[in-house]
């Protein structure tokens, strides 16, 4: 497997970047400790979202059980009538599963582009089963459960080749190619996504902390006997901070056209490097968005090691097993960089790794690299 990895230390000051079902922070055991966590689906999303507002044309997938609007939009570009656009609609949401309790939604999340979407329902417009729409759709909202049912598989049928035009090269899904897609009713639609994100850890033990509040009510009199002193709502939220170890990996053969896989269907070949580029900046600087605005600790990485090498995937988590100590008057971030790089060079000459193509991005050490230059480095013959 060709891989570029990015192992990352990041340290934040009191923040919640992903809560629990209880409105902690999470956490998790590792090294016999309690550390602080950051779910890895809590921190794709902010990817994603960076990517798009970076690249929306190139990073242009939406995952949605909201579709009603996107295949009315797809059919009126494509020259449809109010009526044919109406019945393509309830046609591909009835085979998809369509959530009767809300209109133009269904059941399940899907995860398509703009272009994805036009070739799909472009099958539908052009297919030679037109004159079987209107009576489907009719049958469709009818009170007999019989009749409605042999509509469904009716629909299912009419729209058998709507998931299929989904594979035709599109340009605007390269999200889809790196986060992957999973789709339960077409498995030749599911795409094994090209980047791995790990959970992200804190380097040493954390514990987490209460924020007691008070909601001051503007009208309420401050001199009343009442005990609140003119609070409007009292409360406490918890919270933590920590330097965290954050592993991301690209499988670069995934998007190699070359390989054959179906990642390459979702992108133009002659993205692939922009697209690269794009996901790397964003997987580097992107910041989960709980509690953005009350606690506002958005910071960036103080050390990336990128590696650009062949072999399996390997994360350096391994590097803080043994919690990392704050020495005396300083903070967690030196000594977590020290027991990375240990690590990294330890795995080195005891498995006889070969590194690759190597880069450090070390904030205020003199002559680290920029992350421009390391983007180069990495990205020279791709």
């Amino acid at each position: 497997m060709n891989l570029i990895e990015l192992h990352i230390l990041q340290s934040f000051p009191p923040t919640c970047l992903n809560r629990d079902r209880f409105g902690a922070p999470k956490s998790a055991m590792f090294g016999g400790v309690e550390r602080a966590r950051v779910s890895s689906q809590c921190w794709k999303r902010p990817t994603r979202e960076l990517a798009h507002e970076m690249m929306p044309n190139i990073f242009g997938a939406c995952r949605s059980k909201i579709l009603g609007p996107a295949i009315e939009k797809a059919a009126k570009e494509l020259g449809a009538d109010e009526i044919l656009v109406s019945q393509v609609k309830e046609i591909v949401l009835s085979a998809l599963g369509k959530d009767g309790n809300h209109d133009g939604w269904v059941n399940t999340l899907f995860f398509f582009s703009p272009e994805s979407m036009k070739n799909a329902v472009r099958h539908l417009i052009e297919s030679d089963k037109r004159d079987a729409f209107a009576s489907v759709v009719a049958m469709l909202g009818s009170s007999d459960k019989k009749k409605a049912e042999k509509a469904k598989k009716e629909a299912k049928s009419i729209a058998s080749g709507f998931l299929a035009s989904f594979s035709k090269n599109v340009t605007d899904a390269a999200d889809i190619a790196l986060f992957g897609r999973m789709v339960a009713d077409d498995p030749s639609q599911t795409v094994e996504g090209a980047a791995m994100f790990s959970h992200a850890l804190s380097t040493h033990v954390v514990r987490n902390e209460l924020d007691f509040f008070s909601a001051v009510d503007d009208e309420k009199n401050v001199s009343d006997d009442s005990d609140d002193a003119g609070a409007g709502h009292l409360g406490d939220v918890e919270y933590n901070s920590a330097c965290y170890y954050r592993y991301i990996g690209i499988n670069l053969d995934l998007l190699d056209p070359a390989k054959g896989k179906n990642n390459c269907n979702l992108f133009d070949a002659a993205q692939r490097r922009v697209i690269l580029e794009t996901f790397i900046k964003v997987a580097v600087l992107a910041v989960p968005s709980a509690r953005k605005n009350s606690m506002a600790g958005h910071t960036w990485p103080s050390y990336v090691l990128a590696v650009k090498r062949s072999g399996q995937p390997l994360s350096l988590a391994n590097a803080f097993e043994s919690p990392v100590q704050a020495k005396k008057g300083g903070g967690y971030i030196v000594p977590s960089i020290a027991a990375l790089k240990k690590e990294w060079t330890d795995l080195k000459a005891a498995f006889g790794i070969d590194g690759g193509v190597e880069c450090e991005i070390e904030k205020g050490k003199e002559g680290t690299e920029s992350l421009a230059n390391v983007l180069t480095k990495l990205l020279t013959d791709i």
